[in-house]
């Protein structure tokens, strides 16, 4: 139905293309739909309030929070009627005058006595203190007045972080502008009863309103993203009423919108356990086993789970086993795997891509997401990624099922929490307990997800911190956690448990008494948002019971020669090193003495680091060949400890923690092979004996790296002390007791006095991150408002602490321009293809080695100057040209360090970033 007359308030626009109408023409000039320049305000909130109702059914937890003992369908309208005034502040005449052009007629011209065009922020004086006001009081009387600012205060910080309300109580009705006032109020007595608005009588304090705030701040959010989308939601001219742009535009397009955007609850399989969702004809492990009939909480009831258990146990089979059982019961309608760096991310992300499907109906299109920084660089990924328009098949059978995802999930890390199925770092799931913007949306996206975090046990001070919050907002918001380990500490269960009874609203902590015999191991232990909380132990299946024998090694030296006789036999080695420096080291002596040695560490370019990371799983993954395998050595860093499904015949590592040493030694004869080329599965520690008159110079002595990456020496004494004297590491039934004498409270305090200094350096340190990790972390108690001034534009909080870090691309020099290291450029490449190859082109390091490009010859340096001017401030990177280096197969770079310094260093595929020995520090 089309006007013949149109309402003031549509002439205020909402939405505008850069180049938009000239001045002179008129706002309301009838139009085609594709040159239209701007879209009324009235539409564009009619489009996000008909987004809003079609994302209610997928939050029933926001909705029956607002609703308490009230009308969950009122509180679902009168959350549509928020989301339909979340832009109310464009009314005002600072905002309409930033395009000259579209300023409505009905206003006058701004003065100085105009506030600037935040239209969250006059939005919200709008709506606490304006004409709209007692409007929200007639619809929601149950809204203390306490509690309604904080409400408020969610909707108007739909732009990622929260309002700003300084200077709030000097703005008047005649900055805003009277006329704008009028036409706000008009078009909310109009539009509101479209969006079905009416009475809320449930009761809502100013506690409830905080905790419920922080979901609706990411509803607003996401609503608003989707609602803003010009694929979908073009351009109208203003000339339908407010009832026919409802029913004829806004509700058929975000119907569309919302299925293009993959966001709608699909249906699952009703098949469950080991052999459905993994097709394998072998029997489940233990733990795996039990996952398929454990007791779980009521219907619809959120929990915590901890599922302990050994290394190659199946941790993620049994997670994903209990997440669907879960998801059927209504606990959550996908899930979301967080891990502890990119290559698990990536590792775990190919391991969803073969079962994912297997959780929902075989004739739905569930979309799988990987989420991490560097995400958009993984090939699997990027293949997978459906256009925008492009409808989705259903899949007949396992064969044809590929990973999927909407273009629309995968073109943003914060969306990526919204798809059915998802990988990613563990950084991306705390930047929602962080004040990073779009927070809250994270949350929101976490909280209809099984949210499954592996190697909880790996995190330090910090990042510990931010875990246990991450718990806690997550049964405030109603979802559930796994958390997986196969060394967990008792200290770090009660720390996550306490944190998930506080999310729940219970106090106390559910842990043993510290004379309380240790629990069993294997261990699922389950709390229910109730309250609820038991424990089931199991017995590990027979061929994953096993005995690694330990033997120490005092120094380097004695473990070239032990490779070097296990390489002769033909067995596959791998040596865990604790730093870059040193693995290169170890790599070119094992080279040296004739071994087939390769290095696989964090500083090489991104492509050359996918290439060794794919080789290393050629040569020593569950596919690999004794021939592929015969006397091959890999010198690794921490990274193959948890990422990759590899398996060796002999590791040696160099000390570490107690619970890192276990889990390097899961990569130990992790694959049933017909034959080994050694009789005996062992690990070899380099270690210095760990002497009851330990000095200061203990450990640095002989691993001056390993001094340097782990500080508390008296840990690195503690676990050598408990690994040596017990000889081995028997799984399952010895794990327990080896972590925590390590681990428990007080199990430091008989350490060697010489390394007293050491570690209270160590332990204050720590305590310091832990106090800078509750410093930054979101308090959930204060709601979302309150929380505004945590969020600085101009300061990024980390996720984890540690030396800052300089990021280098790499590029060739043609002679007349800078390539990327990646690839070449041509002329018929996207942008996108161009931006892959120069991140694929990236290399980190410790900015305390060197910062800055060194001093290049004039053109190099010219060219590497426009380069750089020409990349966005979030590709931000330092360019390093190389040069060929005489008689040598490697590239030199020019390098400059914090001091000014000018270092050489060499680059190649094989070995990838190297140092001249500087002196400096070695770097982890």
């Amino acid at each position: 139905m089309m006007m013949t007359a149109v309402p003031d308030f549509l002439q205020f626009w909402g939405k505008a293309r850069r180049k938009t109408l000239a001045p002179g023409d008129e706002p309301g000039a009838e139009q085609g739909e594709d040159e239209i320049g701007w879209h009324p305000l009235a539409y564009h909130s009619l489009d996000v309030a008909a987004v809003a109702q079609g994302l209610l059914p997928l939050f029933p937890n926001l909705v029956r929070r607002l609703a308490g003992a009230g009308d969950s369908q009122a509180a679902g309208r009168f959350i549509v009627a928020l989301a339909l005034l979340h832009d109310i502040g464009k009314f005002a005449r600072g905002f309409q005058f930033k395009v000259p052009a579209l300023f409505p007629a009905t206003l006058r011209r701004p003065g100085q006595d105009a506030p600037p065009g935040d239209h969250t922020f006059t939005g919200l004086w709008m709506l606490n203190k304006g004409p709209l006001a007692p409007l929200l009081k007639a619809l929601a009387p149950g809204i203390d007045e306490h509690a309604m600012p904080v409400i408020l205060h969610a909707v108007g910080g739909h732009h990622g972080r929260p309002v700003d309300v300084g200077g709030l109580e000097f703005v008047h009705a005649d900055h805003i502008g009277r006329a704008a006032l009028t036409a706000a109020e008009a078009f909310a007595r109009e539009a509101l009863p479209l969006a079905g608005a009416f009475m809320l009588e449930g009761e809502l304090d100013d506690v409830e309103a905080s905790a419920l705030s922080w979901q609706l701040a990411g509803f607003i959010n996401l609503a608003d993203w989707i609602g803003s989308d010009q694929h979908h939601f073009t351009f109208i001219p203003p000339i339908h009423s407010l009832a026919a742009y409802w029913q004829d535009f806004a509700v058929p397009r975000a119907r569309q919108a919302l299925a293009a955007a993959g966001l709608g609850r699909k249906r699952l399989n009703e098949a469950t356990g080991f052999h459905a969702l993994t097709g394998l004809d072998f029997p489940p492990a233990a733990m795996q086993a039990l996952m398929e009939t454990i007791e779980l909480p009521e219907r619809g009831e959120a929990c915590f789970t901890m599922i302990e258990d050994i290394t190659g146990g199946g941790k993620t089979e049994s997670a994903l086993i209990l997440a669907h059982r879960l998801m059927l019961a209504g606990a959550a309608d996908g899930i979301y795997v967080a891990l502890p760096t990119m290559a698990t991310a990536n590792a775990m992300y190919q391991r969803l891509g073969a079962v994912y499907r297997r959780l929902f109906h075989r004739l739905e299109q569930p979309s799988l997401a990987l989420s991490h920084g560097a995400a958009h660089l993984h090939e699997g990924f990027g293949g997978s990624v459906l256009p925008m328009e492009a409808a989705a098949p259903a899949y007949e059978d396992d064969d044809a099922a590929e990973a999927v995802c909407a273009q629309w999930i995968a073109s943003d890390r914060r969306r990526a929490f919204f798809a059915d199925a998802g990988a990613g770092t563990v950084d991306q799931a705390f930047l929602a307990v962080l004040p990073a913007k779009f927070a809250a949306l994270r949350q929101l996206g976490l909280s209809r997800k099984m949210l499954i975090i592996d190697e909880v046990h790996s995190y330090d001070a910090y990042e510990g911190v931010e875990l246990a919050r991450l718990v806690e907002f997550q049964a405030a918001n109603g979802g559930s956690v796994i958390a997986l380990s196969a060394t967990l500490p008792e200290v770090i269960r009660t720390r996550l448990v306490t944190a998930w009874r506080l999310g729940c609203g219970m106090r106390g902590k559910l842990a043993p008494s510290p004379a309380s015999p240790l629990p069993h191991y294997p261990l699922c232990s389950m709390v229910t948002a109730s309250g609820a909380a038991r424990t089931s132990d199991v017995a590990a299946r027979a061929d994953l019971c096993r005995s690694v024998a330990v033997r120490r090694l005092e120094d380097p030296a004695a473990a070239y020669a032990a490779i070097a006789k296990a390489a002769e036999q033909g067995a596959a080695v791998a040596w865990v090193r604790n730093t870059v420096d040193d693995a290169l080291e170890a790599c070119r002596s094992l080279q040296a003495m004739g071994l087939a040695a390769e290095v696989f560490h964090a500083r090489f370019a991104m492509a050359d680091r996918q290439a060794r990371e794919a080789r290393a799983m050629a040569l020593f993954g569950r596919g690999s060949t004794p021939e592929q395998r015969r006397g091959r050595v890999l010198v690794a860093m921490q990274v193959i400890e948890q990422s990759l499904d590899l398996d060796f015949d002999l590791l040696v590592s160099d000390i570490a923690p107690i619970d890192m040493l276990i889990q390097r030694a899961g990569r130990l004869w992790r694959h049933a092979r017909p034959t080994r080329p050694l009789q005996q599965r062992q690990m070899l520690v380099v270690s210095p004996l760990p002497v009851e008159e330990a000095g200061p110079q203990w450990l640095s002595g002989s691993l001056p790296g390993t001094s340097y990456v782990y500080a508390n020496h008296a840990l690195i004494w503690k676990s050598a002390r408990v690994l040596f004297k017990t000889g081995e590491i028997r799984s399952p039934e010895g794990v327990r007791h080896l972590v925590e004498q390590v681990y428990s409270e007080g199990a430091l305090d008989d350490s060697p006095k010489g390394l007293e200094g050491r570690r209270r350096v160590a332990e204050g340190e720590s305590q310091a991150d832990t106090s800078l990790g509750r410093f930054n972390v979101l308090d959930r108690k204060k709601g979302y408002g309150a929380s505004s001034s945590l969020w600085h534009a101009e300061v990024r909080i980390p996720t984890r602490l540690g030396p800052e870090r300089t990021i280098f691309r790499l590029a060739r020099w043609t002679g007349e321009t800078l390539e990327p290291w990646a690839g070449n450029l041509a002329p018929d490449q996207t942008r996108q293809d161009v931006e892959r190859l120069w991140a694929l082109s990236e290399v980190s390091l410790a900015s305390g080695r060197a910062n800055a490009r060194g001093a290049y010859p004039p053109e190099i340096e010219q060219a590497a100057l426009h380069m750089e001017s020409t990349w966005a401030d979030w590709e931000r990177a330092v360019l390093l040209p190389v040069l060929p280096a005489k008689d040598q197969p490697e590239a030199r770079l020019l390098l400059k360090t914090p001091k000014g310094q000018e270092i050489e260093a060499r680059y190649d595929c094989e070995t990838g970033l190297t140092f001249p020995q500087t002196g400096l520090p070695a770097t982890p």
